[in-house]
């Protein structure tokens, strides 16, 4: 299996390793990265979401917090974890 998994969020292009995905087994990204979900684990897997955020949404897996720069808002970006399953978000971990 590839250590990498290629989202394509939106139209937005994305890679994550396959090591960050397992640290969070409970998300959809990890569900859909796993090989058995799959018939080519190097294959792209499409969302359909705003692709634009999607790079918050890694950088919290990855980091635990965010920093958003101010043409984005914070709303919007409080929404994507819970639709990819991450749960527990502490809406004090990304700075707007």
């Amino acid at each position: 299996m590839t250590d990498i998994c290629c989202f394509n969020v939106g139209g937005h292009k994305y890679d994550a390793s396959r090591s960050l995905l397992k640290q969070h087994p409970n998300t959809m990204l990890a569900r859909i990265s796993l090989e058995q979900w799959q018939k080519d684990p190097k294959a792209e897997k499409f969302i359909d979401q705003y692709g634009d955020r999607f790079q918050y949404c890694l950088d919290y897996l990855r980091f635990g917090l965010v920093s958003l720069p101010a043409t984005v808002a914070k709303k919007g970006v409080l929404q994507d974890p819970a639709y990819y399953g991450v749960d527990d978000v502490d809406e004090g971990s990304i700075d707007d």
